[in-house]
């Protein structure tokens, strides 16, 4: 059979995919929309908020950041680095196999580096989108680690830091009535506000859930880019 006129193979992953506030719970976002900035600090790799997942999806990015880190801290400890390889993106192609691949490489990378195995994902997580809030929390414990190892950390761990409390933990007093809560509460709740202010989410009602800014965030996502948004 000719292949003249058969359109060429799809990229296993496709160029686009779901919204960033349709993928993940609401709580989330601020998180997510940080890690962008963390990632394209440390890589220099410009982002499409709206579609964190799909860019994260083939693992590129994420080995990326994997070479970044482990040659900022090979550097600190001056001892050798050695480059991680893995399948960069114009050589996908069709191939799920690579895919996977370059995800698998960052999370076993991720243990040895250091992260807490029990905060880790499975490779489907992210790339069949079988859990992304667990695929979540694979890239916030290498923030953590990050941190502990003095490289260059998110905003959102310096607030867990800072207030020796987790990022859940932060946005739970949300759920909470305000009357109920210490002074000290009150005030983590208004640095995560401007956190989330700061990142270009506006500003939130403070004494309403996190989930009730889901439309607010959808709308201000649309079209943002970390980074210098590529020339159509």
């Amino acid at each position: 059979m000719s292949l003249l006129g058969t359109p060429p193979p799809q990229p296993a992953i496709p160029e686009r995919g779901p919204a960033l506030t349709s993928s993940i719970e609401t709580r989330y976002v601020p998180l997510c929309v940080d890690m962008c900035h963390w990632i394209n600090d440390i890589t220099g790799e410009s982002l499409e908020v709206t579609q964190f997942w799909t860019l994260l999806q083939n693992g590129c990015v994420l080995c990326e950041l994997m070479n970044k880190l482990q040659q900022q801290h090979d550097f600190n400890e001056k001892q050798p680095y050695n480059y991680n390889g893995f399948t960069l993106k114009k050589d996908l192609g069709d191939q799920l196999f690579y895919v996977r691949l370059n995800v698998e490489t960052f999370v076993r990378w991720a243990k040895n580096f250091g992260c807490d195995k029990e905060l880790l994902c499975e490779v489907g997580d992210l790339v069949e989108r079988k859990d992304l809030e667990r695929a979540l929390s694979c890239i916030h414990a290498v923030a953590r680690r990050a941190a502990e190892l003095r490289l260059p950390y998110p905003r959102v761990v310096k607030l867990e830091v800072k207030y020796n409390m987790s990022y859940n933990d932060i946005v739970r007093l949300y759920d909470e009535e305000e009357a109920s809560l210490t002074p000290h509460q009150i005030q983590m709740k208004s640095c995560y506000a401007d956190l989330c202010e700061t990142l270009g989410l506006g500003k939130i009602d403070q004494s309403q859930p996190i989930a009730a800014n889901k439309a607010n965030w959808k709308a201000r996502l649309a079209g943002m880019w970390v980074g210098e948004k590529p020339a159509e």
